[in-house]
């Protein structure tokens, strides 16, 4: 390596300032954080000397307190007898006394032997007294009681005690103790050396009654008691709880509040025992000054030294300016070259005499040298590199045009050997094709295919044919099957040579689609299985052949109210579980299908009765369960209704099989869920399908039109006030003939048909809007709405009934929305969320049947309920029946302790109403009050109570 002596110089001499800077401003440096050190230690060393100095003081003057107080003669006289009272009474007055004149917090009169002859203290400051008496025990045992001595209490807050022996009038020997708050000592610590001293105790635990979150320090898991400037302190020690642990303090030189750097030190108590919760004493010192002096120096320190080394450098500099000018201009020329500037790098270099030679004249010489040789050597080259490439951009353009049209096109082309190697190929078999691949038959699947195609090009090479093709499936890289179709013809290279050209074409979108369409037409894209068609397909070919089997209808019980409640994505869930089942549970031979929704049929070929009757049973087992609904801890449960029709005992058409095996699944869900049915032809069921289809006709056609169904009206009577409270709204419904259908017959054939809830949302609204027309009419009403429990589970139903609300303009509280007491068990956490939305806009809530089951008990306290009706069944006959009085007495109280009123149903006569009366029920309802009537104004009209008006 070839270094300048000037160089070497300069780099020595740098080296040496930069040195002796250093070491000077280091120097500097560490004698200023010595001597702040050094500060530091005195300052927590003349903490310490004070905080013990004003404990000592206070020790004397407690002393000195005790003594005087000793000579009291109410005192001296303490052990005489009978004057234990006295004595106490006598504390206690002297007690307030010596608290507001010196701020004596306790007094103690104690036996030599530390048992308690009286005492008067702060109740506020000593609350666990057992706490203060264990260590006021373990003070005089650590200390003994012949002479005066002083200790520290912690339990609320600190208070300095000092326990002093005395003589007693009649000469025998006994100690008095006093203690003081220590509150003065921190506001004398802080006049004295002008530092702030804050007293910490333990944190309370929660259930404490002592717990204050005001003075708490989380972090540290402590409280501040008292501090010289609480709140300025308690601020301060928030913030820097969150950065230094509490026993880091001591390692820690400074803490940052704000702009300030605070120091914390932690003062023992030397001299001093604690006793109770152990205090922490923090003296904090405001140290920003002392720390920007510190910070300053030693910034001026590097400052000095950096502006010495600066102005030395500079000099040096100055003396090697003329000789790195010419060195960077001989560097700058040396750039140029590779640009091709040589007659600017020409210019760069000085062609000046220089009278002393030395090392950057050989260089600059040299280069002017090399410039000149290597622009004559340029001159040339771009003479001949002309002329080459005007014959290269010919052969260019020519390529490129047919590269552009084979990589742009769709098709794959490659070119081969005779014998199969790959030459070239497109873009597009290069996409498809990634792997190392040296022969054109490794792209074949089948070995079948890949030995066509080597016959016909056998052909090929012969002659015999001028143009092969094959049609064969491929695999790509991503191991997915293609299918292409290869066109294959001889042709001549560059150099003359016999090549294979071979052209496909991608037709594995048209076989996807293809064998897709064939799949859709068959099976059900959601479960994978059979559908309709597939059904009919397995079934007619069954019926064909003339073998025997069966046909097996399912349905999902209760799918519709599994869509309502959890959304479709659920049911869709439910239905492929249902599918996979389905597919564990059956035969190879046997074919399943979904039909529609929640349909699903199995066609079994060459099944006999008895077997076929294991299979139900096993399929009613393994087709219910449950679901996990996604993000919650519940579970979605379901079950099936299974009904079969054996071939050919139950049929020979498809028709009949499947009208058939539907009237068994009928029978089925009659029995309940996971039930099954063979099909019985001497059951009555198809009667029942048709009343059913017929109520279901008859409900569609009354939700439609306004003559079907009829809002009747039973008053609901307040026994204290005897007027009618409000009104329970009964939904009637005659057929077009005029004939009456009962409640009994076409509620339960709505839930099972599933118009249950547009049967509650047609109630709801005419029933508000006739409330509307009465409350218009000045009579001020409220009406009680019965919901059934699908509605009451729908999360739209809040939303309804509101929007009615409002849009007829009625008090919210004019409505009462009356469940059972089972409409919300299957999913009680739907209907409270409901109910709970209903009751803030002000819809009132009644709970029917109260004190059937078990579980109202439990719910009364959860449910937002306004009323609860006693179940008829203990109402009937009351005045005879002991045992129900008592009942309807302890309901009675139980519904008022929760702040709601009881509604007793089935009142019959004039006896029972006043038996109601005397335990308490606050309504009544029955035919003695008013039977259901749609004459409502004229119900109203005759709003009092009275009996023979619209009641029996």
């Amino acid at each position: 390596m070839y270094l300048s002596l000037k160089w070497k110089a300069v780099v020595f001499l740098s080296l040496v300032l930069i040195s002796l800077t250093g070491t000077w401003v280091g120097q500097h440096i560490y004698k200023t954080i010595s001597t702040y050190d050094n500060r530091l230690e005195d300052l927590q060393t003349r903490q310490q000397a004070i905080l013990t100095q004003l404990l000592e003081d206070n020790f004397l003057r407690l002393s000195q307190l005790s003594q005087l107080i000793a000579e009291m003669p109410e005192i001296q006289l303490a052990k005489q007898s009978g004057t234990s009272d006295a004595l106490q009474q006598y504390l206690e007055s002297e007690w307030i006394k010596l608290n507001i004149n010196t701020g004596i917090d306790y007094i103690g009169l104690y036996s030599i032997d530390g048992e308690v002859i009286g005492s008067a203290f702060s109740h506020l400051l000593f609350q666990n007294q057992e706490q203060l008496q264990s260590a006021i025990s373990q003070a005089m045992e650590a200390h003994g009681t012949q002479a005066p001595r002083s200790f520290l209490f912690c339990g609320f807050g600190c208070s300095q005690f000092v326990i002093e022996p005395f003589v007693l009038s009649d000469g025998s020997e006994a100690l008095i103790l006093t203690g003081q708050n220590i509150a003065d000592i921190i506001q004398r610590y802080q006049q004295v050396s002008n530092d702030d001293l804050a007293v910490l105790l333990p944190s309370q635990p929660d259930s404490s009654p002592l717990m204050d979150t005001s003075r708490s320090l989380e972090d540290w898991n402590r409280r501040l008691w008292a501090a010289s400037q609480f709140q300025k302190t308690l601020t301060q020690l928030r913030v820097i709880q969150k950065k230094t642990a509490f026993q880091a303090l001591d390692d820690s030189d400074s803490s940052d509040f704000e702009d300030q750097k605070l120091l914390l030190n932690r003062l023992r108590l030397t001299d001093y025992r604690a006793y109770g919760q152990a205090p922490e004493f923090l003296a904090i010192s405001n140290e920003t000054q002392q720390h920007n002096n510190l910070v300053n120096s030693v910034k001026i320190s590097v400052l000095i030294g950096a502006f010495a080394l600066l102005v030395s450098e500079l000099i040096l500099i100055l003396i090697m300016l003329n000789p790195l000018r010419r060195l960077f201009s001989v560097v700058e020329a040396l750039n140029l070259l590779p640009k091709h500037q040589y007659r600017e790098a020409s210019e760069k270099i000085g062609h000046g005499s220089v009278y002393l030679q030395d090392e950057l004249s050989l260089l600059e010489k040299s280069t002017r040298f090399v410039t000149r040789e290597l622009e004559a050597l340029h001159i040339e080259v771009e003479d001949k590199n002309e002329s080459l490439q005007e014959q290269i951009a010919v052969i260019t353009r020519s390529r490129a045009f047919l590269e552009r049209l084979i990589d742009s096109s769709h098709l794959f082309i490659a070119t081969q050997r005779l014998d199969g190697t790959i030459l070239t190929s497109n873009a597009r078999f290069e996409k498809e094709f990634k792997r190392p691949i040296s022969n054109f038959s490794e792209l074949f699947v089948s070995p079948d295919s890949r030995e066509t195609f080597q016959r016909r090009v056998d052909l090929l090479t012969q002659d015999k044919c001028e143009v092969i093709q094959i049609d064969a499936e491929f695999a790509n890289d991503q191991g997915l099957p293609i299918y292409l179709d290869w066109t294959c013809s001889i042709v001549e290279d560059e150099k003359g040579r016999r090549i294979i050209l071979a052209i496909g074409i991608d037709l594995t979108q048209r076989k996807r689609d293809e064998e897709a369409l064939e799949w859709l037409a068959n099976n059900d894209p959601l479960t994978g299985i059979g559908n309709r068609r597939g059904f009919q397909h397995d079934l007619q070919k069954v019926l064909d052949t003339q073998k025997s089997g069966a046909v097996v209808f399912i349905d999902v019980n209760r799918f519709k109210q599994i869509n309502d409640l959890y959304g479709h994505t659920v049911g869709d869930n439910v239905l492929i579980q249902i599918a996979e089942s389905l597919r564990a549970s059956v035969r190879s031979t046997d074919s399943i299908s979904r039909l529609a929704g929640d349909e699903f049929t199995v066609v079994l070929p060459g099944i006999e009765p008895d077997q076929l009757e294991k299979l139900l049973q096993k399929l009613s087992v393994s087709l219910s369960g449950q679901l996990p609904l996604p993000g919650e801890e519940r579970f979605v449960e379901y079950n099936v209704s299974i009904g079969a029709a054996m071939i050919p005992t139950h049929g020979t058409t498809e028709q009949e099989l499947i009208v058939h095996a539907d009237m068994a699944m009928y029978q089925a869900k009659k029995k309940g869920g996971d039930q099954w049915q063979v099909f019985d032809p001497a059951s009555n069921d198809l009667a029942d399908l048709r009343r059913d289809h017929d109520l279901t006709s008859l409900l569609k056609q009354a939700l439609k039109r306004n003559d079907l169904f009829q809002l009747n009206f039973q008053p609901i009577f307040a026994i204290k006030n005897k007027t009618v409270s409000h009104y329970e709204v009964l939904l009637r419904l005659k057929d077009p003939a005029g004939n009456a259908v009962y409640p009994s017959d076409f509620i339960p054939a709505a839930e099972r048909m599933g118009l249950i809830r547009l049967v509650d949302e047609w109630v709801m609204e005419q029933a508000i809007k006739k409330l509307a027309a009465t409350c218009k009419a000045r009579h001020q009403l409220s009406f009680s709405i019965n919901v059934s429990a699908p509605t009451l589970q729908s999360s739209s139903f809040p939303d309804i009934l509101i929007s009615l609300v409002r849009k007829y303009s009625v008090d919210p509280s004019s409505v009462i929305v009356e469940l059972t007491e089972t409409a919300y068990i299957e999913n009680f956490q739907m209907v409270l969320t409901n109910l709970e939305r209903i009751s803030e806009v002000g819809v009132l809530v009644a709970l029917d049947d109260f004190g059937v089951g078990f579980s109202s008990f439990s719910y009364l306290k959860k449910l937002p309920l306004s009323y609860v009706k006693l179940d008829g069944s203990y109402i009937l006959d009351l005045e005879n029946n002991p045992d129900n009085q008592v009942f309807v007495e302890s309901l009675n109280k139980m519904v008022n302790a929760f702040g709601m009123r009881t509604i007793a149903e089935f009142v019959e006569d004039e006896t029972t109403l006043r038996k109601l009366e005397e335990l308490g029920v606050a309504y009544a309802q029955g035919y003695y009050i008013g039977k259901p009537s749609p004459d409502l104004e004229k119900m109203v009209a005759g709003a009092g109570f009275e009996p023979t008006t619209f009641g029996l």
